[in-house]
């Protein structure tokens, strides 16, 4: 009997240290008109109860506000990445978790440093096998046209190489100076796996404060979208926006900066729209209640 109620509490415990996996539909809040998106962070970890409840409140979101891509912000896959294409991650940790149908909608997908401990190229040649995985290089731009003719310029970074100074560290900046240089796009958006500005646990990364926010400002990009750090943060400096959106199925404390705007520590991801003069974007939980709201005007 003592053993029976020891298993009971186990499990108990188990189950309530991974967070909720029912899903109960939340008060409704008003999202501004404009191409629509999801940026998701840190969360490949095959569908265990945390990863599928932020699941369910990105389905139930994209449901109501329907959208037309999503962003991740790396760590797709905990915690060595996909050995190929053939890895059970891929239906464990994104078909089979990320399923509905208002989520069948284009990924474009950036590196992390977790991607980086499995066969990153494999994640490349993911694409060629999927109709929404869109990962053409370790880094690479995307072009989107808003439901105003507007052009967003995303480009994807590799951050972990950035970070590291691994081989092509340099090719990889010259690219990405050329890029954003010569880009005539209404809005200049970059993401990263590895924070530029944050208060989360791993804190600041000096070579990417020092030269990938050098390039940023450069060439006045408005928003750089990271993970990395599991938390959901807004921060400002100077001109340049910074989200991290590192909750796809895990958090960690995170603090205020000098920089901060918004900071907390909970399971989620961050709702875009965006039109040729303003992105509004709305920080979501896993049940998907808004958390903060805020515009970035051109």
């Amino acid at each position: 009997m003592i053993k029976a109620r020891f298993l009971l509490f186990i499990l108990f415990f188990s189950s309530y240290s991974q967070g909720p996996a029912v899903f109960n539909e939340p008060n409704s809040f008003e999202v501004a008109d404009g191409t629509k998106f999801i940026v998701l962070g840190d969360w490949g970890r095959r569908g265990n109860a945390k990863q599928q409840a932020v699941a369910n409140a990105m389905a139930f979101t994209a449901q109501v506000y329907p959208i037309d891509f999503v962003l991740t912000t790396g760590d797709n896959f905990y915690r060595k990445g996909v050995k190929s294409i053939h890895d059970k991650h891929w239906q464990e940790s994104f078909e089979n978790v990320y399923s509905d149908k208002s989520l069948h909608v284009p990924w474009y997908t950036s590196l992390g440093n977790h991607d980086h401990y499995g066969n990153i190229e494999a994640q490349m040649e993911y694409t060629n096998h999927s109709d929404r995985w869109k990962m053409q290089a370790a880094y690479y731009t995307q072009s989107i046209v808003t439901q105003d003719s507007a052009e967003i310029l995303l480009v994807i970074t590799d951050t972990q190489t950035l970070k590291k100074k691994s081989n092509g560290f340099q090719e990889h900046y010259a690219w990405l100076d050329s890029t954003l240089k010569h880009s005539t796009a209404d809005w200049k958006i970059v993401v990263g796996h590895h924070p530029i500005r944050t208060g989360g646990k791993h804190g600041e990364n000096a070579n990417l404060v020092q030269y990938l926010k050098r390039i940023l400002d450069r060439y006045n990009t408005d928003v750089y979208f990271a993970g990395h750090d599991h938390d959901l943060q807004h921060l400002k400096d100077e001109n340049i926006h910074y989200v991290v959106s590192g909750s796809g199925s895990s958090t960690r404390k995170v603090k205020e900066t000098p920089y901060t705007l918004f900071q907390k520590s909970a399971l989620g991801f961050v709702l875009g729209s965006i039109n040729k003069t303003i992105l509004y974007l709305y920080f979501i939980n896993e049940q998907g209640v808004l958390l903060y709201s805020t515009t970035i005007i051109k």
